[in-house]
């Protein structure tokens, strides 16, 4: 399947299943940070990026071959901004058709403004927009709008869709070393965050090699330490945990990527290749992976490389698993 993927473990919605509404880095921003690399062309033209047709057979096929298929959560996301594609409503409505699993949608929160999307997203029971930046210079240098995009704008939509979405909302903040995080720019966040008034606060910082070197983590220290000043109090995005219904094909994925690995070193773009997978399945997994140390990550020659096994003690170079 080319436009679903997954299950993927996810920090933060368990065991989902992510359906992909646009090609790849079809986007609204060419964030520093994103982990998928940048956007050629930042876009703001809504229409069928992936037509309807294509999305209802892919995902007929899906349920059909998986009746229980024991999910958290369908993930309206992928590689780009799903609410570009003007057939999100007519696939909302074709999931509750199929299945009684929760839909989620990750969004960078860009198209609220717009009334029209916020109205087609009201079927959706959980909406995980991000808000990186208050000050416009802040929000222009670190999410790289297309022209037209604003953060006041950005803000805006979310305060709308608040009032108007009937289901939850849980913001995410992303903070990058020395953009957003003095504290200035934090005060101006919690304030925003508190007009927004979503169910829940998720702080996180850069965990990947995003598109630019210049996205760099902020200490976990940071993190809580401001955590507390936001309403309701933010939380720490934590790890996943792989429940007993981790298994299946994600646990064929695991074991074909471990193997991979062990054979040679390898970079997420070539396992890609070799798995057949996107590179958000990749990406996951390889999370997943290091958090329970059975891969090691390491750079070389501006790359990142992943192997098989745990860190040596004494192991020169530097380990960022």
């Amino acid at each position: 399947m080319e436009i679903i993927f997954g299950p993927v473990p996810s920090r933060r919605l368990g065991l989902s299943l992510g359906i992909d509404l646009v090609p790849l880095k079809t986007c609204t921003q060419d964030c520093i940070y994103c982990e998928l690399g940048r956007t050629a062309t930042a876009v703001a033209e809504r229409r069928e990026y992936v037509p309807f047709a294509r999305l209802e057979q892919e995902i007929r096929a899906f349920f059909e071959t998986h009746p229980e298929p024991g999910l958290d959560y369908i993930t309206l996301s992928g590689s780009g901004e799903p609410t570009l594609n003007r057939a999100l409503p007519r696939v909302v409505e074709l999931l509750r058709e199929l299945t009684p699993t929760p839909i989620a949608l990750l969004t960078n929160s860009t198209l609220f403004a717009d009334p029209g999307v916020r109205a087609e997203v009201s079927g959706i029971d959980l909406i995980l927009p991000s808000l990186d930046a208050v000050s416009e210079d802040i929000f222009q240098v670190l999410n790289r709008p297309a022209p037209g995009f604003t953060a006041a704008g950005l803000i805006a939509g979310l305060v709308a869709l608040r009032r108007e979405f009937p289901g939850a909302i849980w913001l995410e903040i992303l903070f990058c070393r020395g953009l957003n995080d003095h504290p200035a720019e934090v005060e101006r966040l919690v304030r925003a965050a508190a007009r927004i008034a979503p169910e829940r606060i998720q702080l996180n910082t850069v965990a990947r090699p995003g598109a630019l070197e210049s996205a760099v983590a902020v200490e976990n220290e940071f993190l809580a330490a401001i955590r507390p000043r936001f309403r309701p109090a933010a939380e720490i995005i934590a790890p996943f945990r792989a429940g007993p219904r981790a298994g299946g094909g994600l646990e064929e994925t695991r074991k074909a990527m471990l193997a991979t690995l062990r054979r040679r070193p390898c970079t997420a773009a070539d396992l890609e290749k070799a798995l057949s997978l996107k590179g958000v399945e990749v990406i996951k997994m390889l999370d997943l992976l290091r958090e329970k140390g059975e891969i090691t990550a390491r750079p070389h020659q501006g790359e990142l490389y992943y192997s098989a096994g745990a860190a040596r003690v004494g192991d020169s170079g530097e380990d960022l698993s």
